[in-house]
């Protein structure tokens, strides 16, 4: 309490919790474990315990640690960082219940703490991708309402790294006047949504972690990209890089003799450090710097490269839009082909594809692609992989569809062993042609199966089975480590959406595309980025026993 306190610049506050701190420790001193309410008896004996006081220390005695957690998340970053680091705060002002973080602090932690405005340590709230976006999304419409729209926005951060969860969900909102657009957003939000406000800073109440947006001009932008996206190592080895130049590199300017580098954009700013420039999937790696100046750097997949996305539902099964729905919304991102491929009759989503509605999902396709003949619609299905390792649909329905993805979402508690060996069963199945989220991750919740991977990808490799790369929030799987390790054994790789919604279908696939990123992925390892033609050979030389080539 007394950091807390001294953090929001209540001197007297401070001071008399301290006190309260050293008097308990006295008493703990002598004897370790005094019931509380000798404690408390012996406090109010010094005058030192008043009626707000008991209660608060009542409250914080019995907090379990997601409500002391819960408390911290609800501190400014800033402050926390302070708590964190055992320092004094700065200048400051108070205004009623609203901490206003002036510039002096606002520099102070910019230019000395890294760390503190890039918060990755263990004990920071982790936002799933999913939540963060939707919340970014939602601080931008209601900023723009409350300051006035700005020249541009930018995600920063984790999710601009494509994190599957992050420590931080951070926006650059970009204008001539950053102080009065802060003032005009810190003026119109409810009191109960400001966090906290700086000169050119607001956070925004958000759960887990406030949303932290950063207002500056336009000059700013491309180290201001740098410095926000992070990750803090990557920042701290820029700035080396730059010192070591003869330069300075902080949030808003690369300075040389003092004065201000002209730089036209990111891509500037890493030049100027002679670099190339080094994607942001890619900054958490170590020793990326090493591998920039060697010329290392891959020419990382990107969404552009994707000709199709072959796993999406409708509302066959749980999916929100019709089969003409998600063709058009698939259309309208310039997909060559797609896959309708609905969860199968023991998926346990909120809806199923019996086997007989199949048959019925057969000929809607079929009225769909005659309406729509310029994008190629694949029929498939999401098959649930069973206890003992077979599929949930007949193989005399599989052979009449054109792809077939199989899903394990149950482990039934079986050993990691005994997990895979369903897995292997499934994919030597001659009709299987993707194994979907294999590792069956959920960011933020679960971790997922904890497999030989490196045996699944053999087999997949093998076979002819592709292993996937899923968009979907509640998934984010294969993640990167997982990914670099299925291309460098050689399993076929595809990046889908695993889209519920057709407003969905786009950014589901950036996330997909980000974690391939992430695994340094190229256009060539992917095989959704070739024309269908490839995609209609990959499936028939599995159904033929032939070996498939890349």
């Amino acid at each position: 309490m007394a950091g807390l306190c001294r953090a929001l610049g209540r001197g007297p506050e401070a001071t008399h919790w301290a006190q309260l701190s050293t008097a308990i420790r006295r008493v703990l001193d002598h004897q370790p474990r005094t019931p509380w309410s000798l404690v408390r008896r012996s406090l109010d004996g010094q005058g030192l315990l008043g009626v707000r006081d008991s209660e608060l220390l009542d409250r914080v005695r019995r907090a379990d640690h997601d409500e002391i957690a819960h408390m911290l998340r609800r501190l400014p970053a800033g402050a926390r960082a302070l708590i964190r680091q055992g320092l004094h705060p700065l200048r400051h002002r108070v205004a009623d219940e609203d901490v206003l973080l002036d510039a002096d602090l606002e520099r102070h932690l910019a230019t000395d703490l890294v760390d503190a405005l890039l918060p990755e340590g263990p004990e920071d709230a982790l936002v799933p991708l999913g939540r963060a976006w939707m919340q970014a999304k939602q601080a931008r419409k209601e900023l723009s309402a409350a300051a006035g729209a700005p020249d541009d926005w930018h995600m920063v951060g984790g999710l601009r790294r494509t994190d599957p969860v992050s420590p931080d969900v951070a926006l650059l909102a970009v204008t001539g006047d950053p102080e009065g657009w802060t003032r005009r957003a810190a003026g119109a939000l409810p009191r109960d949504t400001l966090v906290v406000a700086g000169a050119r800073a607001v956070a925004v109440a958000a759960d887990p972690e406030p949303i932290v947006v950063h207002a500056l001009p336009a000059t700013a932008v491309p180290t201001s990209l740098v410095w926000y996206t992070g990750p803090r190592t990557h920042v701290r080895d820029v700035k080396a890089r730059a010192q070591a130049l003869g330069l300075d590199f902080t949030r808003e300017a690369l300075l040389e003799g003092g004065r201000a580098v002209a730089l036209a954009d990111e891509a500037d700013f890493y030049a100027r450090l002679q670099l190339p420039f080094i994607p942001v999937e890619l900054r958490a790696r170590a020793g990326i710097l090493d591998t920039a100046v060697a010329g290392g750097l891959p020419t990382l997949l990107d969404v552009s490269d994707i000709r199709g996305d072959l796993h999406m539902h409708t509302v066959y099964s749980d999916g929100r839009d019709s089969v003409a729905g998600m063709v058009h919304a698939a259309r309208a991102l310039g997909y060559r082909y797609m896959a309708i491929t609905d969860h199968s009759p023991t998926s346990r989503a909120s809806r199923v594809l019996t086997i007989e509605r199949i048959a019925e999902q057969a000929g809607e396709i079929a009225a769909v692609r005659a309406l729509v003949p310029d994008i190629t619609i694949l029929h498939g299905i999401e098959c649930d992989i069973q206890e003992d390792g077979t599929l949930d649909v007949p193989d005399a329905v599989l052979e009449r569809l054109d792809i077939v993805l199989a899903s394990m979402h149950e482990s039934y508690g079986h050993s990691p062993a005994r997990i895979l060996q369903r897995y292997e069963r499934v994919v030597r199945h001659p009709l299987v042609n993707v194994i979907t989220h294999p590792a069956n991750r959920s960011p933020g919740r679960q971790p997922g199966y904890a497999l030989a991977f490196a045996r699944l990808f053999e087999e997949a490799a093998r076979t002819g089975t592709a292993v996937e790369i899923d968009g979907a929030p509640g998934h984010l799987d294969l993640d990167a480590p997982l990914a670099e390790m299925a291309a460098a054994i050689g399993a076929p790789i595809l990046v889908d959406s695993d889209c519920h919604m057709a407003d969905r279908l786009g950014r589901q696939m950036r996330f997909g595309v980000g974690l391939a990123r992430r695994a340094g992925l190229t256009k060539d390892q992917v095989l959704n980025t070739r024309e269908v033609g490839a995609i209609t050979a990959f499936v028939a030389a599995k159904r033929h026993g032939r070996p498939w080539q890349p």
